[in-house]
């Protein structure tokens, strides 16, 4: 059985709650203090934080599905860009996560290639994303599917501030 895409709605909000506290959690716990994961889930997956991007315009986040069960989702936005990207038209990738029960079946492939059809479709030239610069795992895949590194940026997970790399993927 293969995974089914779908857009998230404002009735997905808890779904898409826990789906993010756990993917994160998962990944980044071992690598960081309970206090600055616990301050990032609260500030960044709360409902009402979470309802707000759904419904935020130029935000979309699409789901994927196996056998009806929740697997994973992206988030894409066009809101925010780095400087060295002026003048292209761009989405950001925001978020990618799979819950680890669905890893290693093809999952990241299947949402980055949603989110690359999506960016082309909505006619940009460039998709682009952070990812932190520890997390080698992310960084292989990514390269493995066209991004290369343009820049780095301060990502704030609760009071620690790390870097990211930025990367990106032409769409022409």
């Amino acid at each position: 059985m293969t995974f089914a895409i779908r857009l998230v709605t404002a009735n997905d909000i808890e779904l898409l709650q826990e789906i993010s506290i756990e993917t994160f959690r998962d990944t980044y716990t071992a690598f960081n203090t309970e206090a600055d994961m616990q301050l990032h889930v609260e500030q960044k997956f709360n409902m009402q934080r979470l309802l707000q991007e759904v419904q935020t315009s130029g935000d979309r986040f699409f789901i994927a599905e196996k056998a009806d069960e929740p697997a994973g989702y992206i988030k894409l936005r066009t809101s925010e860009k780095p400087e060295s990207l002026d003048g292209l038209k761009h989405m950001e990738l925001e978020r990618i996560y799979a819950r680890k029960m669905f890893q290693g079946q093809g999952l990241g492939k299947i949402l980055i290639d949603k989110a690359l059809s999506f960016a082309k479709e909505s006619g940009c030239e460039v998709l682009w994303l952070g990812v932190w610069k520890q997390n080698e795992k992310a960084l292989q895949f990514y390269k493995r599917n066209g991004f290369e590194i343009f820049g780095e940026q301060i990502f704030t997970l609760g009071s620690d501030d790390q870097v990211d790399w930025l990367m990106k993927k032409e769409l022409l």
